[in-house]
């Protein structure tokens, strides 16, 4: 090891890990405390504070009595609330059409007797910092959208697309059939993503299915004698309704759950012709309707297929890890006239009655995930251009709200409620959020990395890559370090040594679509006080052999300084074997 590094005592510590990553080596004890012939000292012998600051950043929209987005407010016409208590503001920044907005300088005092009016407010064009580049997904959802319908809104979406995605913002494209796909991954380049964007028309939808099955099933209950058969196809159609679903809103919390370690502010674009918040329950209705002339038996049958509650875990853990959801219906405006003839000796009254019920399920969840994450939802209208233009000014104009909490992070989530002063005022923010521990922050900003880019890397971590070798079981083993320099490490004195605290984590994306699990690991770090100033133009080194299957892989590695609060991220692409 050359001698610009810190090398240490080899310390073995097996770990079982499914798939690519199965032992660490951990260098953790410096060579001056080697040269001294003393050992490091325990850990329970430094004393130190830690301070994790949390600074919330709050996106906040709002709008007047007639719906229009309301510019030039200040900080002082804000007022924040985390669970139920008062918060100050500590840190405010406006955008008007994508500008940063420079806040006007305060009136000198009195001239004559009357107040000197206040400059206003200057709009000036510059990068925005990280924490308010825009990270939009598109993520249509096959699995509940018909292809027609979601070809229609294509163009609609690639215009909105160009119109909000400015200098440093990025752009992603997902969809679901099933499964996740993502189909572009985050690029500042909008016409690749454009491209990516056109090619999705050839993807199956599985709206019409459903549409056929619900018209089938419809049908089946009209010619049934008794309730019992009725219900019997009913339940069956709820049950497979309600997977459906579920699959929905579990691919959605894997994707939501995938943004969470990157900054900036995200925003998901959800594309869909409606999925139903409870499943079946115009079908029950329906059977209300034909066999029980009333309006309870079979919505109470129909309760257990309701969604409500893992809609709800979805939009909380969006709003944990700052995604704001906007929903667009491509449906566009609703008819019932091709439906009447489905529901035979009912009526024109009931089919409507039936229909509407279907409808308003279709639409709950959308206008759900958009109002608890401080979004929009765009829903049964024909102008879809005028829809996405709404959605486009949310993104153009806004408020950024920030305060730092005075209670200990300890992974709780919060609820907060934003007020703004003025007559009519409306304000649209998400609800709550999640403060992170830093084993947290670490392990989501390093899957973030693997799978969407490097970050930040302030404390300049690099890897190095040794030559793979084969174990005794013939298994491949790459001998991976982490080059951390100590200068870039916060350490604190104690008597005769400096500590520093540090943890790592490593995660490995195959070319197959595999991934580990993210490991993590935390040590100390122990310099003699004598050595420490030699020590800072060294680095420390932590060593990972991974088992590696032969082919193309993705490497991301996270490092976080506890006692200065930095994070590093850094990926790298590695090919192994043949």
């Amino acid at each position: 090891m050359p001698a610009s590094q810190i090398a240490g005592v080899l310390r073995l510590r097996t770990v079982k890990i499914p798939s690519l990553l199965v032992a660490a080596t951990l260098l953790a004890a410096s060579a001056a405390a080697q040269q001294d012939g003393g050992a490091a000292p325990a850990a329970s012998d430094v004393f130190f504070d830690r301070l994790d600051v949390e600074v919330v950043n709050v996106e906040v929209y709002v709008t007047d009595k007639d719906g229009e987005g309301v510019r030039g407010l200040t900080a002082g016409d804000f007022e924040v609330f985390e669970d139920g208590a008062p918060q100050a503001i500590t840190h405010f920044y406006a955008v008007e059409s994508g500008a940063a907005v420079l806040p006007a300088p305060e009136a000198p005092g009195q001239a004559g007797g009357e107040s000197v009016p206040r400059p206003p407010a200057e709009i000036r064009q510059e990068p925005l910092p990280e924490e308010q580049v825009l990270r939009l997904v598109v993520y249509f959802d096959n699995l509940h959208l018909r292809p027609t319908t979601r070809n229609k809104v294509i163009l609609q979406v690639d215009r909105f697309v160009r119109r909000v995605v400015g200098p440093g913002d990025a752009v992603m494209l997902a969809t679901f059939e099933r499964s996740l796909h993502v189909r572009h991954p985050f690029t500042q380049d909008v016409d690749a993503f454009l491209r990516s964007l056109a090619e999705i028309e050839k993807v199956s939808g599985f709206g019409m299915r459903a549409a056929t099955e619900r018209r089938e099933v419809i049908q089946r209950v009209e010619r049934s004698d008794t309730a019992i058969e009725a219900e019997s196809h009913i339940d069956f159609y709820a049950k497979s309704l309600h997977f459906d679903v579920s699959q929905s809103i579990k691919g959605m919390r894997e994707l939501v759950g995938s943004l969470a370690g990157l900054p900036g502010r995200k925003a998901l674009l959800y594309v869909s012709d409606g999925l139903p918040m409870t499943a079946a329950e115009d079908l029950y209705h329906l059977l209300d309707l034909k066999f029980f002339n009333d309006q309870f038996s079979g919505r109470m049958r129909a309760s257990q297929y309701d969604a409500r509650r893992p809609f709800r875990e979805l939009t909380a853990a969006a709003n944990a890890n700052g995604v704001t959801i906007y929903t667009l219906e491509a449906t566009g405006l609703r008819s019932h006239a091709t439906l009447s003839a489905e529901y035979g000796s009912l009526g024109d009254r009931s089919f409507v009655e039936i229909d509407a019920t279907h409808e308003f399920s279709l639409e709950e969840p959308l206008v759900l995930m958009a109002a608890e994450t401080g979004g929009l939802a765009a829903l049964n209208t024909n102008n879809i251009d005028g829809a996405l233009d709404a959605l486009a000014r949310d993104l153009d104009d806004y408020y950024s709200l920030g305060y730092a909490p005075a209670h200990a992070v300890q992974g709780r989530y919060h609820e907060i409620e934003v007020r703004v002063k003025g007559k009519g005022l409306k304000v649209r923010h998400r609800q709550g959020y999640r403060d992170k521990v830093a084993s947290t922050r670490v392990h989501e900003g390093t899957l973030a990395s693997l799978l969407y880019g490097p970050q930040k890397n302030p404390l300049e971590i690099r890897l190095a890559f040794g030559k793979a070798r084969l174990n005794d079981d013939g298994e491949r083993l790459l001998p991976l370090e982490v080059h951390i320099p100590l200068a870039r490490v916060g350490l604190v004195p104690h008597e005769q040594v400096y500590r520093g605290d540090l943890r790592v984590a490593v995660a490995v994306l195959d070319d197959d679509g595999r991934m580990s699990p993210v490991d993590q690991k935390e040590f100390p770090v122990t310099i003699p006080a004598a050595d420490v100033d030699a020590a800072r133009g060294k680095h420390y080194v932590y060593a990972v052999e991974l088992l590696m299957r032969p082919g193309d892989h993705m490497i991301a590695v996270g490092v976080h300084d506890d006692f200065s609060g930095e994070t590093s991220f850094i990926r790298q692409p590695i090919r192994t074997g043949t």
